[in-house]
């Protein structure tokens, strides 16, 4: 059996009720993210819902996502203390880029594995830097 029949053969089905403008947005945006399946488009749906709970709610259990960071690179020493700040959690980053955006702004995207409590304390630290403008996290639980 291949990996679509089986995953089809362990599907169970559910029937939802729905306002009308929240279904009429869902297959707009379903269209646009390039959904032709609404099944699917559920599915992911639900499982972004579920990762979002599991970093709210377990520190201690492990995940994997990205710490997205645009900063001012003219504030004093702000990659040396990124730099600094990301060596304390050596333990859970994976990888990390770098780009120039423009003269002024840097964006820096940090991958990450381990425990979701060692990610929120650096996503807090990297947050304190003055020269942060944007700090975005993205987590998806290991289940």
């Amino acid at each position: 059996m291949d990996r679509k029949s089986e995953q089809n053969s362990h599907v169970k089905r559910i029937s939802i009720s729905l306002p009308p403008q929240l279904l009429s947005e869902f297959n707009a945006a379903m269209r646009k993210a390039g959904f032709s399946d609404r099944s699917k488009a559920i599915q992911t749906a639900l499982h972004s819902f579920i990762d979002q709970y599991e970093w709210q709610k377990s520190d201690m259990q492990n995940g994997a996502g990205t710490i997205n960071m645009l900063y001012d690179n003219h504030i004093f020493d702000q990659d040396t203390l990124s730099t600094q700040i990301q060596h304390r959690y050596s333990g859970i980053i994976r990888a990390s880029t770098h780009i120039h955006l423009d003269a002024d702004n840097c964006l820096e995207t940090i991958m990450l594995k381990g425990e979701i409590k060692k990610m929120k304390e650096l996503a807090n630290s990297l947050s304190k830097n003055r020269g942060i403008k944007s700090i975005k996290i993205n987590f998806v639980s290991l289940v």
